[in-house]
């Protein structure tokens, strides 16, 4: 893809990812991506890994700060991968649009919250663990 993949992160709603190369369900099977894909990280949708719409009549809140890029740029393909009954794994040359980046510890991969349940989103803490997130 010619344009950098990039993750915008909506208050209150899904992560907005553009220019995607691969994205993977909890098996490790590839799903089709489109320029631009809104992904679920509410915990509720019915259609996971996707957002559904389901996160208003949830409820669910979640408000950030849009920034700039918070992600040193990385080699490799650009791959989100949901983790069976867990977050978001993201690796690779991705742009993280968030201006609050005490949740990266700079490796590769690093982890979003899908669950609705981390007490620092949009990264993942393991609350998923403790509310028995899963993927159906």
């Amino acid at each position: 893809m010619s344009e950098k993949t990039k993750i915008e992160i909506m208050d209150g709603g899904p992560l907005i990812v553009s220019d995607l190369e691969l994205l993977e369900d909890g098996e490790g099977n590839g799903l089709a991506v489109k320029k631009k894909i809104a992904l679920c990280r509410c915990g509720t949708s019915e259609n996971k890994p996707f957002c559904d719409g389901s996160h208003r009549r949830a409820g669910f809140e979640s408000s950030l700060s849009p920034g700039e890029s918070s992600v040193p740029s990385k080699e490799g393909d650009a791959v989100i991968r949901s983790l069976k009954n867990g977050p978001y794994e993201v690796c690779g040359d991705i742009e993280l649009c968030v201006e609050d980046d005490s949740g990266l510890s700079g490796d590769d991969p690093y982890y979003l919250c899908r669950c609705g349940a981390s007490e620092n989103k949009p990264f993942c803490d393991g609350s998923h663990k403790g509310i028995g997130f899963t993927d159906k």
